[in-house]
């Protein structure tokens, strides 16, 4: 797989720019549709759009979007997908993994602040760097387990800090078993998120896929499991799709929220893959992770959220985590040897063939 950047480093800039962005603002209007009252059907009272299935299919028709746009810009001598060159159960499986983590998030939304969740996220590293060992075969040196550290201790001053603010956006009263279930399905979400991330990686190594594809067959995969999954909890009554079209139907700024969402996650998702294609499923995931500071802006901005110090103190040492893991800011105390730096040279698969410790 070619590895040069369209726009050179430039062009890498503005994918990382995109993702910010549109990451942002996808969290901030995910919150925003939940605490938004609205009657559930006539003469029904006034509830939040508390409807994570359904929210998770309308996330993969924004990544489906991608696919639409693939298709009016794209070279059919080079779709490796049509010539049947590029398995379709890939992008399938990766789908399982999106729509699991973003179920899960849904669901956290209700109970937490969409910058607790944020930062939650910042979990990923940690299992990133996991799942990078073990299917990249990745090896891992003292700044990066000093790196992980630092993330595990920063999201558990985050998740320490909900019980000291137990106030949210919403204004309602939130017990503290909700908000450690809301934190649980925010670190479970991480593990599935991982786990797409790396697998990506893996699988555009092997493959020629244009990222817009990628994300579109993504969301293609993910519209079909949502209309079957729905068709199943619905007669449960897990989740009430009519009751949720109706509130869609019934509140413009809902409505309004719900569509720029749909094409936020298409814009976040075609920067995230192309940056994950140009540099690596960590980078990606440390991208991920900054956008919390705009995030959490943005709340106390709008009265959402209120500044707490010991959520303040967890960010900070969860981004020096961060910045640590990926070398963006060196301890020459932490730095390998010269036998280690000269296998970090090698390629993953050179690295991992090599046996010896070091």
């Amino acid at each position: 797989m070619s590895t040069s950047i369209p726009g050179g480093m430039g062009g890498l800039a503005i994918m990382v720019l995109i993702m910010l962005v549109s990451g942002s603002c996808n969290t901030l209007l995910m919150k925003f549709m939940v605490i938004q009252q609205v009657p559930l059907g006539p003469g029904a009272p006034s509830t939040g759009f508390d409807h994570p299935y359904f929210q998770s299919l309308l996330m993969m028709i924004g990544e489906f979007l991608c696919l639409i746009a693939y298709w009016t810009t794209r070279k059919p001598a080079e779709d490796q997908v049509a010539a049947g060159k590029v398995p379709l159960h890939i992008f399938g499986v990766a789908c399982l993994f999106d729509w699991t983590a973003t179920t899960l998030v849904n669901m956290a939304y209700g109970v937490i602040a969409a910058s607790v969740v944020q930062m939650t996220r910042g979990a990923i590293v940690i299992f990133t760097c996991v799942f990078s060992v073990a299917f990249l075969g990745r090896r891992q040196y003292a700044y990066h387990l000093f790196g992980v550290a630092l993330v595990f201790l920063g999201i558990t001053l985050v998740s320490l800090s909900t019980f000291t603010n137990p106030s949210h956006m919403s204004g309602a009263p939130v017990s503290h078993s909700a908000q450690i279930f809301g934190i649980s399905l925010c670190l479970g979400a991480q593990i599935f998120q991982a786990a797409m991330l790396v697998y990506e990686e893996k699988i555009m190594s092997k493959y020629t896929v244009a990222p817009l594809q990628v994300v579109g067959l993504e969301g293609t995969f993910g519209i079909l499991f949502g209309i079957i999954l729905l068709s199943v909890l619905n007669p449960m009554h897990v989740e009430s799709t009519p009751q949720a079209v109706y509130q869609m139907t019934h509140s413009k700024p809902l409505l309004a929220a719900i569509v720029a969402s749909i094409f936020s996650i298409a814009f976040f998702n075609f920067a995230g893959v192309t940056v994950t294609q140009r540099a690596s499923a960590v980078a990606r995931s440390t991208i991920d992770v900054s956008r919390t500071i705009i995030i959490w802006a943005v709340e106390m901005a709008l009265g959402w959220n209120a500044f707490n110090s010991l959520q303040c103190a967890g960010f900070v040492v969860l981004a020096f985590g961060t910045l640590i893991y990926n070398h963006i800011l060196v301890i020459k105390a932490l730095e390998p040897g010269p036998e280690a730096s000269a296998l970090k040279a090698l390629s993953p698969e050179l690295a991992a063939a090599v046996k010896d410790d070091v």
